[in-house]
């Protein structure tokens, strides 16, 4: 049996998701001992970066070539506003940090230019390529919890993080995706393959770019 286009697609971004695992800050949360000035980081960041997701969301919703695909895409889109706005918010009033507090954030360059690479995706690309470029966000934030998952640090806060993210209800809209990417890829053209992949592995790139930012707390250098 060949694999499918998702299982293509997450062996060509071995090294980079590799790489991911690996990082420091991914490594730090999962033993409990990573600063809490660059978690904060992440979170305001992380905020920012999620309100601009919602948007190329509803956008895939726009693009859909079903009703299920459209409602899929709803039901997420909800879920990052309402959900994911309560859990940051949450681990912030945790932190200290308020909701003025988030807001005013200043966006990174990291996440100025992996946001501004899925809206670009979203305007021009086709709901294949859409998929591509978001699926990295979902999927590895998947694997980063269910690795972490197996020997959960005794601190609350980035417990509560990786329980989040190895939940069943998260898989649940992972494995949408990934369904839904090899349902379009059945039909795309060897072209449109191609960009989603490029797709795919400059998200992946970015998630590594995001992850090492707020490890290195770094904003813009001017």
């Amino acid at each position: 049996m060949s694999e499918s286009f998702a299982e293509y697609l997450r062996i060509k971004g071995t090294p980079i998701w590799e790489a991911i695992f690996a990082h420091p800050f991914v490594q730090e949360v999962g033993k409990g001992t990573l600063s809490r000035d660059r978690f904060l980081f992440f979170i305001r960041q992380d905020y920012l970066y999620l309100a601009e997701f919602g948007k190329v969301l509803c956008m895939g919703g726009a693009k859909a070539d079903s009703l299920d695909t459209l409602e899929m895409f709803a039901d997420h889109a909800v879920t990052v506003v309402r959900v994911e706005r309560a859990f940051h918010t949450n681990f912030a009033k945790k932190l200290g940090l308020t909701p003025e507090d988030l807001a005013s954030t200043v966006s990174a360059q990291g996440t100025q230019a992996y946001t501004s690479h899925l809206l670009a995706v979203a305007h021009r690309g086709t709901l294949g390529e859409l998929v591509a470029a978001v699926l990295p966000c979902y999927w590895v934030y998947w694997e980063v919890g269910v690795r972490l998952n197996r020997s959960i640090p005794s601190d609350e806060i980035y417990a509560d993080w990786i329980r989040a993210y190895a939940a069943e209800t998260f898989e649940a809209h992972v494995k949408q995706q990934l369904k839904l990417i090899d349902h379009l890829a059945e039909k795309a053209s060897e072209g449109e393959k191609e960009r989603m992949e490029e797709h795919f592995l400059l998200s992946s790139r970015y998630e590594y770019l995001f992850w090492d930012q707020a490890y290195k707390q770094q904003l813009w250098p001017v």
